[in-house]
């Protein structure tokens, strides 16, 4: 690399990494990692108190076995309901409702005299956007209405329970360092790497373009031309702002496996946090490094076309609809890794750091798969880095009309 090459490269770098805004987003990543891979699960063993409920049955023998079924119910060895007696007398049901008013009590289970015949009830609160408890009630109420039913047809409701035990299927996730049951953990991991991934290829992306506009707008890029050939200028600022970017992304990489390591032990109940290996470590940088070259040489030649960022927005969508097609998709991928669909999505280069990560992540596919999809990326890349070149040769050094797409054309054949 020559002496002044070099010099463009540490200018970008330094005056990226020196920023508030990089520091501050380099030491909050793993913040907010963290905080999306374990708080959830904290929140989840530490949900709320029980709720505080009451129970009122016209039949009055219902109701001692509702109140018992709920209160059986519990959460992480924790009792999900509060049953109370609430207000007795002769309009229990006002009584009750005024009870809930008057913040006593959380709500009411109201189940009318034909509740076992016609498997009715109603639950009364001032908050009813409580979905799993509602779910969870409406399961234990049922419980006891079919156990009644199936008491009156002379049938066994235990020995009915018994034989119609549903299944409880366990996921097991077999990978080279053993088995571990997966309960969901897997399917946050890949979307939160995913999401992490694609927003960052974007924001360093559109980073490059403020760049390269900025410095066409100032007359700072007729100074560096002088000295340096513009394709070289271009090199310079792919190297020096991927610099950075990969900078920042070793460290949050690397605390996200300190955090997959710390937090490697069951958070809530049999829950555990998702194992995250050297190789989607591995694959987390090298697909963002590969990404940012491809996208950033067309944000580069985007941003030497045009004058202001404002301009820059009609050419902005085509480049990111890719990356938004491969969102947008993502769980085809996550149904079937090594489908059909999902295999030629990952091989595709304008897909492939999005959709090929995400395979590795779910179910690292054959090793040839991985390397067609990098060497097709590879030379995208290349195809890449030539057309911006040629842009950008022409388009540094000029001013005030905007180009079109036929004229951006011409630059690339003719440049």
């Amino acid at each position: 690399m020559s002496g002044k090459l070099w010099a463009i490269v540490r200018r970008e770098y330094v005056e990226r990494v020196r920023t508030k805004g990089f520091v501050i987003a380099t030491l909050l990543g793993p913040v907010i990692m963290a905080a999306m891979m374990v708080v959830p699960a904290l929140l989840a063993r530490q949900s709320g108190k029980p709720l505080k409920l009451a129970v009122h049955a016209a039949d009055g023998a219902l109701r001692p076995a509702v109140e018992q079924a709920l209160r059986d119910e519990r959460v992480d060895g924790r009792p999900r309901f509060d049953v109370q007696a609430g207000p007795e007398g002769p309009d229990r049901e006002a009584a009750l409702k005024k009870a809930v008013l008057d913040d006593r009590l959380d709500g009411f289970l109201l189940l009318p005299a034909d509740a076992v015949a016609t498997a009715t009830a109603s639950y009364y609160g001032r908050n009813v956007s409580n979905l799993g408890e509602r779910r969870t009630m409406e399961r234990k109420v049922s419980d006891v209405l079919v156990s009644r039913r199936l008491t009156a047809a002379g049938l066994d409701p235990a020995k009915v329970k018994d034989l119609t035990r549903e299944l409880d299927l366990k996921a097991i996730r077999l990978s080279a360092t053993g088995e571990r049951e997966d309960r969901g953990a897997a399917f946050f991991l890949s979307i939160i790497l995913l999401m992490i991934l694609y927003a960052s290829i974007l924001m360093w992306g559109q980073l490059v373009m403020t760049s390269v506009i900025e410095e066409k707008s100032s007359r700072v890029v007729e100074v560096l031309a002088s000295s340096l050939p513009p394709t070289k200028l271009l090199w310079g600022k792919l190297l020096g702002v991927g610099a950075a970017g990969l900078t920042q992304f070793l460290v949050w990489s690397l605390s996200l496996f300190l955090i997959s390591l710390a937090a490697a032990g069951p958070l809530v109940g049999s829950f555990k946090m998702p194992e995250v290996s050297p190789l989607v470590i591995g694959s987390f940088v090298l697909f963002f490094l590969l990404g940012f070259l491809f996208y950033a040489s067309l944000y580069a030649s985007i941003g030497a076309a045009v004058n202001t960022v404002q301009e820059a927005q009609n050419f902005v969508f085509p480049v990111i609809m890719p990356l938004i097609i491969g969102v947008v998709c993502f769980p085809v991928v996550l149904e079937s890794p090594d489908g059909v669909l999902a295999v030629v999505l990952s091989m595709i280069p304008f897909l492939s750091p999005l959709m090929m990560f995400l395979r590795i992540v779910v179910l690292t596919p054959p090793l040839w798969q991985i390397a067609v999809s990098l060497a097709l990326l590879a030379l995208a890349i290349a195809g890449a880095v030539w057309v911006a070149a040629r842009v950008y040769r022409v388009g540094i050094l000029m001013y005030g009309k905007k180009p079109t797409f036929p004229e951006l054309m011409r630059w690339v054949r003719h440049s």
